[in-house]
């Protein structure tokens, strides 16, 4: 009886930690500020929308007037209430953070790229925008029909065009059993590796798979990165990950045995690890289906700057796919991303939202 009332107890706790966290991570931000409150926090603030978003313009209008102050009034003139955000963010291109627009040249480098977790729903659409984007691509399972058979599947949707999937490869790697050396040889003459592996949403009672998979698992694949001496590396992981266990509403995911802790780990791993890294913690991506693009554009952060927001999977890819053809606009260099409306998000290219974020480092750094 006490066993079966603690697991009773667990379950309670985990399916009201998974409640509060898909509250927020499952509403757009539409430009409230949701790094420092919950969804329902921010209603009890905002007595009604029209008055949220007007606290919101002002808000606007003054951080337009501190960066007139600050960047002097040729700049600030140039700066439109819409383009605030990105200026908040901006470094390392320096002049181009003081216009509208940066339209950052994109570099068109061409990489082979190994994808690890290229079976997953993000794994899968980082593979198709990486082959329609011309880039070479290995895709790593545990089952190599598995991933024949979902790549044919995005051939016969339309999401992978039919030409791109000769520029796709398959090897098999487990990255909970197979060592780092195992995993090199898998990468072979891959100059990008692409870290998209997560403990599945379905195991949620798998008490160790967030310390197996995401965190001892990533860790072996930057082991193996490194002993392949790969040009780059990117790795997804989730936002939230560094900040504090109860920074609401994302840091509610270490309830789900840790997750973001080891989600932490491999980080850590991959910025020691001296190789050229992108880390890229996107905000909830349950939810938000792949046409969210069309009315929600892409936001980058610096790190630690969000705790909660949403964005889809194919925009998480698209992204990931312009950082693998762009490697020196995000090199070593961790971005958190959601999704807004355009009142609130500029419609930028990928490497131009990317680039908006970069800058921010670069000033606050």
């Amino acid at each position: 009886v006490p066993a079966r009332c603690t697991r009773l107890c667990l379950t309670a706790l985990l399916a009201l930690a998974a409640t509060t966290t898909l509250l927020h991570f499952s509403a757009p931000v539409d430009g409230i500020d949701n790094t420092r409150s919950s969804s329902f926090l921010r209603s009890a603030l905002h007595s009604s929308s029209a008055v949220g978003r007007s606290g919101v313009r002002l808000q606007r209008q003054q951080q337009q007037q501190q960066l007139t102050r600050s960047y002097g009034a040729t700049t600030g003139s140039a700066v439109s209430a819409g383009s605030v955000s990105m200026m908040e963010r901006a470094g390392r291109f320096k002049a181009r953070a003081a216009v509208n627009k940066f339209e950052v040249q994109d570099e068109g480098v061409k990489q082979k790229t190994f994808v690890v977790g290229a079976s997953g729903r993000l794994g899968q659409r980082i593979v198709a925008e990486l082959a329609n984007s011309g880039q070479e691509v290995v895709c790593a399972g545990r089952s190599v029909s598995k991933l024949q058979s979902i790549v044919s599947e995005m051939v016969s949707e339309g999401r992978l065009n039919r030409d791109s999937k000769d520029q796709i490869q398959f090897t098999t790697v487990d990255v909970e059993t197979d060592s780092p050396q195992s995993i090199k040889n898998a990468i072979g003459d891959c100059k990008a590796v692409v870290s998209a592996i997560g403990t599945a949403e379905s195991n949620i009672f798998d008490t160790t798979g967030p310390s197996r998979i995401d965190g001892d698992g990533a860790i072996r694949v930057v082991e193996a990165a490194k002993l392949a001496g790969v040009d780059h590396m990117v790795m997804i992981t989730a936002l939230g990950t560094g900040k504090k266990m109860f920074s609401l509403p994302a840091g509610l995911l270490n309830l789900f045995w840790g997750v973001l802790y080891h989600k932490k780990r491999a980080e850590d791993a991959l910025v020691s690890s001296g190789l050229p890294y992108t880390i890229i913690r996107p905000g909830g991506m349950e939810r938000p289906q792949d046409d969210f693009k069309y009315t929600h554009n892409l936001e980058c952060y610096s790190a630690d700057s969000l705790s909660g927001g949403v964005v889809s999977r194919r925009q998480v890819a698209e992204l990931v796919s312009a950082v693998v053809s762009n490697p020196s606009l995000s090199k070593d260099s961790c971005v958190e991303v959601i999704a807004q409306t355009p009142e609130f998000a500029p419609n930028r290219t990928m490497p131009d939202a990317l680039a908006a974020t970069i800058q921010v480092m670069g000033i606050q750094g």
